[in-house]
């Protein structure tokens, strides 16, 4: 499978914003009891603001994004979203499993928050070597060391 991550632009921001909807729209039921549009307009906010955002690109289309951070010591994993109708295709496996294999090649963990109610993918990044390190009333904070 081959993707190319383009780092966001401002002409992103409304795409973006949808993604964020169809992908969180189960997680806010299961989390918070229904949509909440301050909130999610509230993240949203956040997330665009912290920046390190890429589009995913795969087959010349855009199939989801990713928000990475690099940092001295760690690569974190702010946000990952794959469009629901490109899930279960292997395309945030592998774009996890590369940003894991980059960081560890230059001796990085890697680092990110799964929420508690999204058991899909907190059984995938235990797949992918994190293990829980924390939480808190919402999320359980994972990492994945490089391996001595």
């Amino acid at each position: 499978m081959i993707y190319h991550l383009i780092p966001a632009c401002v002409e992103d921001k409304t795409w973006l914003d949808q993604l964020r909807r169809e992908v969180y729209q189960d997680l806010f039921q299961a989390t918070f009891g229904g949509w909440d549009e301050i909130r999610h307009a509230r993240q949203f906010d956040e997330c665009w603001q912290r920046g390190g955002i890429f589009i995913i690109r795969s087959d010349g289309a855009r199939v989801g994004m990713i928000q990475l951070f690099d940092r001295p010591d760690r690569v974190e994993i702010g946000e990952i979203q794959i469009q629901p109708s490109h899930q279960n295709r292997g395309i945030g496996t592998r774009i996890l499993m590369d940003t894991i294999a980059h960081a560890h090649g230059e001796r990085k963990k890697v680092s990110l928050s799964v929420g508690l109610k999204n058991v899909r993918a907190f059984r995938l990044y235990q797949r992918l070597g994190f293990r829980k390190v924390a939480s808190n009333d919402t999320h359980n904070h994972l990492a994945s060391d490089p391996q001595s």
